[in-house]
Order: C-alpha cells, then sequence, then structure tokens
C-alpha cells in the first residue's frame, strides 16, 4: 500500500475513535443506558498532516514564520519604556488642557 492510503486509513480510524466518544458523550447526557463498549476518556486528537510534507520540512516553515516575528529582549525594553512615557506625556498634556479649560470658565463665569 501507498504511504497516502496509510494515512487515510490512519484519519478514518481516528475520526471513527471520536464518533464513537461523541455517541458515547450524547447517550450520558441522554440519560441512556451504556452499552457494552469500552468507556472513552477523551477524543481522540486528529493529526493535521498534510501528505507528502515532512516532519523536518513543517518544524522548518514553523521556525521561518518564528523567526519573523522575533524581536530582541532590548528592544522590546526600549519600545516599552517610549511608550510609557509618551502615555504619561498624553494624559499630563490632557490634564493640563481641561483642567485650564475649567479655570478659564470657572475665572470667566466669576466675571
Amino acid at each position: 500500500m501507498s504511504e497516502r492510503s496509510d494515512e487515510l486509513r490512519r484519519q478514518r480510524d481516528l475520526l471513527r475513535e471520536n464518533l464513537a466518544w461523541l455517541e458515547k458523550e450524547i447517550e450520558r447526557e441522554e440519560g441512556v443506558p451504556a452499552r457494552e463498549t469500552p468507556p472513552v476518556q477523551a477524543p481522540p486528537r486528529l493529526a493535521h498532516t498534510h501528505p507528502g510534507v515532512s516532519a523536518a520540512d513543517r518544524d522548518r516553515d514553523a521556525e521561518a514564520i518564528l523567526a519573523q516575528y522575533r524581536t530582541p529582549a532590548p528592544a522590546v525594553e526600549s519600545q516599552t519604556k517610549r511608550g510609557c512615557i509618551l502615555y504619561f506625556a498624553i494624559a499630563l498634556f490632557l490634564f493640563l488642557a481641561v483642567s485650564g479649560g475649567l479655570i478659564f470658565l470657572y475665572a470667566r463665569a466669576r466675571r
């Protein structure tokens, strides 16, 4: 048999196990007495494999994707500090603007 047919058979068996687990859970929720099948504790995990792609290729692709988004720690720290200072400056400016506006309106109303 070919590698593809082996993989398809394995996937079919996994789906059968998953369906058996679902039937068991439905019966349990509806209160139907259990049949004489061995209990399945958790649904089997389905493997997301692509035929013709080796594990090494998948790992290499994953590493390439992760490498795009990796940044060194000092860059992240400096960006965080810069962002905090910027937020503080904006908050201070807004506080002073609102306070100044209120003082101006209060002074104008007292005249």
